[in-house]
């Protein structure tokens, strides 16, 4: 069995080790084959390792497997390595790797006739083929190998096969209905996203620098990517760490944007590097990029087609719109869109400047702005998609912003609800400023001034807002006629009821 580590502390991720373990339990019905992918540094390994080496639970005795991690190296080594840890795993008298070792056929036969005479109270036996792009790149041909083995002797057996990859585009391929391997993964086609952001806050449990203001600025920095996270040293404040980690030299995720990049084998950087630099920076327009940028509109469609396969840029259409002219674009990771709105512009004060001193003027003064405009409206997003149910007893049907043809009126989050109904709502980042009925009721009037009757119809409205609420608006939300709901900072990690009864 290859070496594997017991990972600690493991954060969220329930959905997927119970379907894990699922597929895993599923007696009688034969081998299973599992897809997994997302992009770097997700806890995809994290992911594998806490099942197989800990259980769903975290508790479970370690489970019967043999990791592989492919390189970037020629086929025949890639082949004698898996062979080795095969062999180790699942020993068999009087055979050698390098017997195994000449071809895929005989690697997988011996996996194959190796789970079969294992006793037969032994269970399942997992092969686990990460970072498997590598591999095809190799050996191009082996996805239909894999489908001639497995249909042919791996759905028969005990094996649990994954095949797990970085690269997105390879391996949502291997899911597509033209891939050989299509149908073939009984056990899910799990795509892993970035953690919300209540599950980011874990990682600052404990600290007496990380309030709920502080956690929530974190994953604005971070983001939903649990490797950074586990990158802080939370015995010290947001400031000194962001600037640790981002922004001095040496930092240990100075390139990380650069290899992002790199791993998904993007040749030429540069339209890329400037677009999400123009989406970040408030140009989320088709023609404003293109404006920004330079570049032609065929090139700069590609680069966006390929940004959004990516999952590094979302499309956004207002509330109830349909025509592709009104779509809207924005990056889809607060990492990036950090990185791009403030590390990537002051890289030249960066190097000739006291990086601390350059976070202090350059950095600090605008992060409410950035918080307000670019994250807390995709907080308090997650937060209803998570709570209005249990919470609030609201069942969502769809959700987004709104903003009108002329420009004049922006909402920050529409829901339809399962009655027929319309929930409105703002979400108003500033710690220092308590909101008001005046608010409230400005919502009201932009509410009104919608063009669809029906959304008009018996509205409710829900306010988010770090700074609290004055009495006036905390005595409202006690009617129940008034529809109102008010999520203040104790609610956003975990408080107590959201609405006021």
């Amino acid at each position: 069995m290859s070496a594997t580590i017991k990972p600690d502390p493991f954060y969220d991720r329930a959905l997927e080790l119970a379907a894990l373990d699922r597929a895993w339990k599923r007696h009688g019905a034969g081998g299973q084959m599992l897809l997994l992918y997302g992009r770097r540094r997700l806890g995809k390994t994290f992911l594998l390792q806490r099942f197989f080496t800990a259980g769903a639970g975290g508790d479970e005795p370690e489970r019967p497997h043999c990791y592989f991690l492919a390189e970037q190296s020629t086929a025949a080594t890639q082949r004698l390595t898996l062979a080795r840890q095969l062999v180790a795993a699942l020993p068999a008298e009087g055979v050698a790797a390098e017997e195994i070792a000449i071809s895929w056929n005989a690697l997988l036969r011996y996996a194959s006739q190796q789970a079969r005479a294992r006793k037969k109270d032994a269970g399942r036996f997992a092969l686990i083929l990460d970072e498997f792009p590598y591999l095809i790149a190799q050996t191009p041909e082996l996805p239909s190998i894999l489908q001639a083995w497995w249909d042919r002797e791996g759905v028969h057996s005990s094996l649990f096969v994954v095949l797990c990859g970085s690269q997105l585009s390879a391996m949502a391929a291997l899911g597509q209905e033209s891939a050989p391997l299509f149908g073939r993964f009984n056990a899910g086609i799990f795509h892993i996203d970035p953690l919300h952001y209540e599950d980011v806050a874990y990682f600052y449990e404990g600290s007496r620098h990380y309030g709920v203001k502080e956690k929530l600025l974190m994953y604005g920095v971070f983001g939903g990517t649990p490797r950074y996270h586990a990158l802080v040293d939370t015995s010290r404040p947001p400031a000194e760490e962001i600037v640790a980690l981002l922004m001095q030299p040496r930092a240990i995720l100075e390139n990380e944007v650069r290899f992002l990049l790199g791993s998904e084998q993007i040749r030429d950087p540069a339209p890329y590097n400037a677009i999400l630099a123009a989406i970040a920076g408030g140009k989320t327009k088709f023609n404003g990029i293109q404006q920004l940028i330079g570049v032609e509109r065929g090139a700069l469609s590609f680069s966006l087609r390929t940004l959004l396969e990516l999952g590094w840029i979302r499309r956004e259409l207002p509330f109830g719109e349909h025509s592709e002219r009104r779509a809207i674009y924005r990056v889809a990771d607060p990492f990036l869109t950090f990185w791009y709105r403030f590390v990537a512009p002051l890289a030249s004060d960066l190097q000739f400047s006291d990086p601390a001193a350059v976070y202090a003027s350059h950095v600090a003064p605008r992060l409410a702005d950035y918080m307000g405009w670019s994250v807390f409206e995709e907080i308090c997003g997650q937060w209803l998609q998570r709570h209005a149910k249990h919470r609030l007893d609201l069942t969502v049907r769809q959700m987004a912003r709104y903003w009108s043809r002329d420009g004049r009126t922006e909402i920050d989050l529409v829901a339809e609800l399962d009655n027929g109904t319309f929930l409105f709502g703002e979400c108003k980042w500033r710690a220092d400023r308590v909101t008001r009925l005046s608010d409230l009721s400005t919502l009201q009037a932009k509410v009104a001034s919608l063009p669809e009757a029906r959304w008009r119809n018996k509205p409710s409205y829900i306010l988010f807002a770090l700074g609290g609420f004055s009495p006036e608006l905390l005595q409202l939300a006690t009617d129940p006629a008034e529809r109102l709901y008010l999520i203040a900072e104790t609610h956003l990690l975990g408080g107590g009821p959201a609405r006021v009864r």
